[in-house]
């Protein structure tokens, strides 16, 4: 008997083992690759500052970074496998477009560092005096061409150069303007003295993202926990080198390229905080709203069809990956609580039939893998083993003699009490759920299961209790839920959730013979503060509204977040049409409140749209569908 649960502690250990070490630590590093979109400069600072730093080498990973020559398609050499990471820019949207499984993993500019520029002396200071000039514009430029559609004039009305990288030829006349990054090109010419015009697409309300990495579909699936390290090591290595720019400049001056001078790198560096704001927005942060945008641009220029889902290409901490990933954590953890309980009933067996290995049961007791407490029948604690001892914080030598109920909350004990009651009287197994204080005072949550022993000999009944520690896995939970059906941005309920609430809402409707309503929102004016205030305050102003809507609804009424500026709103039980139009006029007057966004107040109004059930329409796509129509009307009104 002793030799058969030897072998099964032995094999529950090794489990145990197994599954709790960190694969970084064990594994040796994986190489790969990132290509990177041109030559080594400061525009790649974060991905050296990730290799010298040793975050590469943290997270797993061995990390060699390819530079770019001219002609160099970035996409391309990840997808033939030579790298499986990449750098590009904006386009990647039409690449995934084309077919190509692109996953962008983060923005590192918030603003394109791309622009146009023109010497001073060419009399050029018109976007429009272009017309039958030369033109030099680099591939992978398309908001460039987007800037030209906006301002009302195509490339045809140039004439389009192939782009020869080298600042001269606008110089000495070869071309008229050239597309530039205004973290590098500018550098030498106000080092030689030349002014210059500079057009920026944003100066037509075109703000595209700047440099951005990805991977590949296939990439993130077979290696999800490699493409995730991968990511936030180098996001790790972004904010080291915004933090540290003077000594990541001397790094790639000395172990990357001289190409540049210090005085150079020193220029792109100050251009590159002023696109990527690090004072305010984290590396790597992206707006799936904002790329929407990106992708409604592309459509313009007829590049992408409408309404193109540009979400499916982002990669996103609390993205369905994500929440796949915390999936797969909690089955681990219900499954290594099926292995505990296995080993506790080995051992409930084990304790009431080998009295004669007292010794060899106090070593397995001792150090068992999970709180293991025996208690009387006057629920004194009899024994507390070393996992007890570091999940509680008690020794056992001060706690041992103590009621069980000085680690429970004053609250809960005439509950656990009544558990334990049970368990001595009816002789059953109890499984539960409860609060417990650490002798620091900590309050933890526990998982309890608690069996009943008596020996032949013994007159007094026992309890062995088997307590888990689940604060983390709780917490895990949560985070699964939140990340599952709310929004990201405003927390509010996402798409899935209100559409759920809204199904739910009809069934009842149905049931009570009562009424709902279904409002669809969208904010008016809110792309012009997008582009006139950045996209931080946009993100704000979101906020701020989410904030403002559940004011205007009663109890029992939902709202939700659609994605962008939209958002549902559900009124159950409502009467009548008129009623939805009041709270709707509350709504109203709660977002045109003044709202302080960096020192500046900014007021938006909203377009609200009205169905109801059943009188419109009995079901759900019907409602949204004549909701939303309703919400256009009233934007074409002005209302």
């Amino acid at each position: 008997m002793f030799n058969e649960c030897k072998h099964v502690i032995h094999a529950f250990l090794s489990v145990c083992f197994l599954l709790s070490i960190n694969p970084a630590w064990s594994a040796a590093q994986e190489p790969v690759s990132l290509q990177l979109k041109w030559q080594h400069q400061f525009q790649f600072a974060g991905y050296y500052a990730a290799k010298e730093k040793g975050f590469y080498k943290d997270a797993g990973l061995d990390v060699r970074i390819i530079e770019a020559a001219p002609g160099v398609d970035v996409v391309r050499e990840v997808i033939a496998g030579r790298a499986q990471f990449g750098v590009g820019t904006s386009e990647l949207i039409l690449n995934r477009y084309r077919g190509d499984a692109v996953i962008v993993l983060g923005v590192i500019f918030q603003h394109s560092p791309l622009g146009l520029i023109t010497l001073t002396s060419s009399g050029i200071d018109n976007i429009h005096k272009l017309v039958d000039r030369n033109v030099m514009i680099e591939s992978g430029s398309s908001e460039l061409f987007a800037y030209f559609f906006q301002e009302g004039f195509t490339q045809k009305a140039f004439n389009l150069q192939h782009h020869s990288q080298n600042i001269n030829d606008l110089l000495t006349g070869k071309t008229d303007a050239m597309s530039v990054y205004i973290t590098d090109e500018l550098y030498p010419l106000k080092q030689q003295g030349h002014t210059y015009n500079l057009f920026s697409p944003r100066m037509s309300g075109i703000d595209f993202y700047g440099d951005n990495f990805f991977t590949l579909e296939s990439e993130l699936a077979e290696h999800p926990e490699r493409v995730k390290a991968f990511r936030e090591a180098t996001l790790r290595g972004w904010r080291y080198a915004m933090q540290n720019p003077d000594e990541i400049i001397q790094l790639i001056y000395d172990r990357y390229s001289q190409q540049h001078s210090i005085e150079h790198l020193q220029f792109e560096a100050r251009a590159m905080y002023a696109l990527m704001q690090p004072e305010l927005i984290d590396p790597g942060y992206m707006n799936p709203g904002r790329w929407q945008h990106i992708a409604q641009t592309y459509h313009q220029l007829g590049l992408l069809p409408a309404h193109f889902d540009a979400d499916a290409m982002l990669y996103l901490p609390n993205s369905e990956n994500d929440v796949k990933k915390l999936e797969r954590t909690l089955y681990y953890t219900a499954a290594g609580l099926s292995l505990l309980t296995l080993f506790l009933g080995v051992l409930f067996r084990f304790y009431r039939t080998v009295r004669v290995n007292e010794a060899r049961l106090n070593i397995m007791f001792d150090h068992a893998p999970l709180s293991l407490i025996v208690l009387d029948d006057q629920n004194r604690i009899q024994r507390w083993n070393a996992e007890a001892e570091k999940t509680f914080l008690w020794q056992a030598k001060d706690i041992v003699g103590k009621s069980i109920f000085v680690i429970i909350p004053l609250a809960i004990r005439p509950k656990i009490e009544e558990i334990l009651t049970t368990v001595h009287k009816e002789r059953t197994i109890a499984r539960h759920e409860n609060a417990n204080l650490k002798q620091d005072g900590t309050e933890i949550l526990c998982e309890w299961l608690n069996a009943p022993f008596k020996g032949k000999q013994d007159q007094a009944g026992f309890i062995i209790c088997m307590a888990r520690d689940i604060t983390e896995d709780k917490q895990l939970e949560q985070k699964l839920k939140q990340a599952a059906h709310y929004d990201n941005l405003t927390s509010l309920p996402n798409r899935a959730l209100i559409f759920n609430e809204l199904k739910h809402s009809l069934t009842l409707a149905a049931a009570d013979n009562t009424k709902v309503a279904v409002l669809f929102l969208d904010l008016n004016g809110f792309k012009e503060i997008n582009d006139n205030l950045g996209h931080e305050s946009g993100d704000i102003l979101l906020i701020t509204i989410a904030q403002r809507l559940p004011n205007a609804i009663r109890a029992g009424d939902y709202v939700g977040r659609l994605g962008g500026d939209e958002f549902l709103v559900i009124l159950q039980d409502i009467g009548s049409l008129k009623n939805a139009q009041r709270l709707a006029d509350t709504m109203q007057e709660l977002i045109s409140q003044s709202c302080l966004i960096k020192e500046r107040a900014v007021t938006i109004s909203a377009s609200i749209g009205i169905s109801l059930y059943p009188d419109d329409a009995t079901e759900i796509n019907a409602l949204i569908h004549l909701a939303d129509q309703n919400m256009y009307q009233a934007k074409q009104s002005g209302h």
